[in-house]
């Protein structure tokens, strides 16, 4: 008899310890300002993964760990929210991002490299894909220049009944054509917030094109507290009304929109009440300090439930 597992949700997104600094404003150049900190977080490519593992769904990490200590703080975090880690580590250390945040929530990034910018293609390629399991990758490990090839060429081999999202951020200008174009074709769901997908569909020639571009693909265009925008493959765009909850930390609120809102595509739900879930998550990711703050299932209900 032929044993199968439950669907999975894999992120090959780069982990990196945060350090959150908050600061009244951005300092000029040359100039000096004093910051508070909350101290060392895990983020990058864990926050979307944990945000799914604390929906109580099957949740791995293909991202590439070291042996240093910021990858043992990687791994307490995956213990407590039960994250498979499926891919062998690396000698050495993975990289941090300092994080400016202003009292708008903006926030200013320095990143430092290291061993999460070396996924390898043999393991990758032990990873059996299923029917019902998601990938996720960013424009961060897409862009660089010694993650790309190998993710590129993995992701595009895929098998078609597995989902992929993609969430190409900030660094979408950085992405060619030559290997943007074959994964937007290949996207089950494109999410991004307003700026970022005007910017993208500007790149593409309009709308429109950008339609063209990933044919089969959901469409999320995030909005902040005005909620989302999807777009199905389908249909036409429908509007998703947010929530209002005072921002401490919009650190992650985007990534905790996209595990949610594909945690309630895995469990059935139409896009629009998957992105209502996802929306009151991030709602409630962004009233807590830190960049993995994504709240458990209960947590949702509860807040749907108020509204």
């Amino acid at each position: 008899m032929t044993l199968h597992r439950p669907s999975c949700f894999i992120s090959t997104g780069s982990v990196l310890i945060d350090l959150p600094l908050h600061v009244t404003r951005i300092p000029a150049p040359g100039g000096a300002i004093t910051g508070t900190s909350s101290g060392p977080a895990v983020g990058g490519g864990y926050t979307v993964v944990s945000a799914v593992a604390r929906q109580g769904l099957p949740a791995a990490l293909a991202a590439t760990l070291g042996t240093g200590p910021n990858s043992a703080l990687v791994r307490q975090a995956m213990r407590l929210d039960h994250v498979e880690l499926l891919v062998e580590e690396l000698v050495g250390d993975i990289g941090t991002c300092t994080t400016l945040i202003e009292p708008s929530g903006r926030r200013t990034f320095v990143t430092t490299e290291g061993v999460e910018a070396e996924p390898q293609r043999e393991d990758l390629e032990r990873i059996d894909l299923m029917a019902g399991d998601w990938v996720y990758a960013t424009g961060y490990d897409l862009a660089h220049p010694t993650s790309c090839p190998v993710l590129v060429e993995w992701l595009l081999s895929m098998p078609s009944e597995a989902g992929f999202v993609m969430d190409l951020g900030p660094v979408q200008p950085d992405i060619s054509d030559a290997i943007l174009m074959p994964l937007l074709r290949r996207c089950t769901l494109l999410t991004g917030n307003d700026l970022e997908m005007t910017r993208l569909a500007s790149r593409l020639g309009g709308p429109d094109a950008l339609r063209r571009a990933c044919p089969e693909a959901l469409v999320v265009r995030r909005t902040g507290f005005r909620g989302c925008v999807l777009w199905p493959s389908d249909g036409g765009s429908i509007e998703v009304p947010g929530f209002v909850r005072t921002v401490v930390d919009t650190t992650g609120a985007g990534d905790t929109h996209t595990g949610v809102l594909v945690v309630g595509l895995m469990d059935g739900l139409e896009p629009m009440m998957a992105a209502r879930r996802a929306n009151a998550a991030a709602a409630e990711a962004v009233a807590r300090m830190g960049p993995a703050q994504a709240p458990r299932r209960e947590e949702i209900d509860a807040l749907l439930a108020l509204a």
